[in-house]
């Protein structure tokens, strides 16, 4: 016989399933689902063989040990959406175990009932784009985030036995979280330490008014009981001992020595491109010179087409992003600070990142709500040290220009479930008097409200995106098409032309080898490029034959959009001293802007 807390368990579990399975329902009767970036597609088809033509562990944006079982699974299913179905049962994962957990706060059904609707919407009304253009990015972030969420609601007074039981999820998704964005993971830091040391701080009993022997030992030793050594300490070494382990494997994966090359060109090429950016050629035209950088390689390097020049590599790079008199066009310390500052409040008050500020901005009055409907002033230093903690990855990211939507967002959103974890955990079980019955109802109507006001933009800011991509599908399409219809070909194509190349998570998927490349982009210069052109090659074979070498014979072709000015292609080669015309072969797609296809004769 089935006991009544299995059975409680088995009912949370189902409406949990049934509340996702619904959401996605609702989702894939409405919308397609894409991979979000270029990053994510290029990852994909490394991950499927799209790429080289056979499946790949290699991806350098996640560690290894994820790619290769992805890789696998790709192997032994070669034209399914494993990458989509990976990402999208992430977020799944997630949104089940935050539904879950917030039930098992709660004892009547009809309050179960309830509280799983308020949550879907709430949950759908957050992270509807995110759920429709997936990026791994974000599904990191969320990870994260959930991680947080079980850690914190875990019971403080469980044995260690218990303990660990419970939060053997916790290290399963920081580790999973690691694996596809370890950077991410990293940036999250500072949330999972301030939610650490809340529920450290209720387990030693520091917190409460009738912990009378407080002032008869030190603080340290209240903190290092055996009991919590066992759970905290031991937790956090054993966590981190993961960490270290996989990148150990990843360590060894790319442990050859081109991979070795590739990765410090991959590491200088992001901090020029995403940090430090670099110095205008005319500008500090003595700086290039004084370097041997010429104009052509800066012009390479300025429209992302570094590719078609071998000697740009990590020196070159190291070099640029290396550059001295950076702080001068970027200003003093001071104004960096002071801008930084200013913007870091106007984002987090003004409609700029709505609807996340203003989950995450009611979340910080409901818990203050609490303190005074509970008189309970350990609320007060919770609430700064999260107030703090949360400004290290915001301040960061703000003061080096990279506060882009698909890190931002995730922030948003481990804060919020952070601060709801804390307000539904508070009212676990308690006996209600009229005041907190009436600040559960205004917690259900609060977030209920923002939900329901946010969702309908959230649905026509999400169908205007998908009317927007179905019409620049339709020219990427063509020119599919056309590369599949000449396989003998392969095309490398100019990467600024490729900005809005998009593709779906789960309609026409197609997992056989491309004929085509980009002349830049993260993937250029790995091992794997080369790999993937290696069946094209003709005459020498040799794998590592230079891309403009490759451009001169007979079936490689340049492809750029026909308002890209090619004239910097001329003058790649006759600063090698060859003199070279393009000739159009074809033109692809109709309209605006049209792919046309070139032949690099001599």
């Amino acid at each position: 016989m089935i006991s009544n807390n299995t059975q409680e368990k088995i009912n949370n579990f189902l409406l949990s399933f049934a509340v996702v399975v619904s959401l996605y329902v609702i989702l894939a009767n409405c919308f397609d689902f894409f991979y979000d970036l270029n990053d994510d597609m290029v990852i994909k088809d490394i991950l499927a063989g799209a790429y080289t033509g056979t499946p790949n562990g290699h991806t350098n944006q996640m560690l290894y040990p994820l790619g290769w079982m992805l890789g696998c699974f790709y192997t032994l299913l070669p034209q399914a959406p494993v990458f989509g179905v990976f990402l999208c049962s992430c977020f799944a994962l997630c949104l089940g175990m935050v539904s879950y957990r917030i039930q098992k706060f709660f004892q009547s059904t009809k309050v179960k009932l309830v509280t799983v609707v308020l949550t879907g919407i709430v949950l759908l009304s957050l992270l509807l784009w995110e759920l429709i253009y997936v990026q791994y990015s974000v599904v990191c972030g969320i990870l994260a985030g959930t991680a947080c969420f079980w850690f914190y609601t875990t019971p403080v007074e469980s044995s260690v036995k218990e303990f660990w039981k419970k939060n053997i999820p916790t290290i399963l998704l920081v580790w999973l979280a690691f694996n596809i964005r370890s950077g991410m993971l990293l940036l999250t830091s500072p949330f999972i330490a301030a939610v650490g040391i809340w529920h450290w701080a209720e387990s030693t009993g520091i917190e409460k008014e009738n912990y009378t022997d407080v002032e008869k030992k030190p603080l340290w030793k209240h903190a290092l009981t055996k009991s919590n050594v066992c759970k905290y300490v031991i937790f956090v070494v054993v966590t981190i001992v993961g960490l270290g382990l996989f990148l150990v494997m990843d360590s060894l994966a790319y442990g050859s020595e081109q991979w070795q090359g590739y990765r410090r060109f991959f590491d200088a090429r992001t901090e020029v491109y995403d940090f430090t950016w670099y110095p205008n050629y005319e500008e500090q035209k003595d700086f290039y010179e004084k370097n041997d950088i010429s104009e052509i390689q800066y012009r390479l390097i300025d429209n992302y087409n570094f590719g078609l020049d071998e000697s740009i590599n990590e020196n070159t790079l190291e070099i640029i992003a290396s550059y001295r008199e950076r702080p001068k066009m970027l200003g003093s310390l001071s104004e960096r600070i002071k801008s930084s500052l200013s913007e870091l409040a106007r984002r987090t008050f003004l409609p700029q990142d709505g609807p996340y500020n203003y989950f995450v901005l009611a979340a910080y009055g409901l818990v203050i709500g609490l303190a005074v409907v509970q008189r309970e002033k350990t609320y007060i230093w919770k609430l700064l040290l999260l107030a703090v903690m949360r400004q290290v990855p915001w301040f960061y990211l703000i003061f080096v220009q990279r506060a882009v939507a698909r890190i931002t967002h995730p922030l948003y959103i481990i804060e919020f479930l952070i601060l709801i974890g804390l307000v539904v955990k508070e009212l676990y079980d308690r006996p209600l008097w009229n005041v907190e019955k009436y600040y559960r109802m205004a917690v259900a109507a609060i977030l209920g409200v923002i939900a329901l006001v946010s969702l309908p933009f959230g649905f026509v800011k999400v169908q205007a995106e998908q009317a927007l991509r179905e019409q620049k599908l339709m020219k990427q399409k063509a020119w599919d098409d056309y590369a599949k219809a000449n396989p003998e070909n392969y095309y490398y194509l100019d990467v600024y032309s490729t900005v809005e190349f998009m593709e779906k998570m789960f309609a026409d998927v197609d997992n056989s080898q491309k004929n085509y490349d980009l002349l830049g982009g993260w993937i250029c210069k790995s091992p794997l490029q080369k790999e993937a052109r290696e069946k094209y090659v003709t005459g020498t074979g040799e794998q590592a034959e230079a891309i403009a070498d490759l451009l001169l014979t007979d079936n490689f072709y340049f492809v750029a959009e026909e308002s890209c000015d090619v004239t910097f292609v001329e003058k790649f080669y006759d600063s090698r001293e060859r003199q070279v015309t393009l000739k159009v072969q074809d033109i692809i797609g109709e309209g605006e802007n049209p792919f046309v296809v070139y032949k690099i004769e001599k």
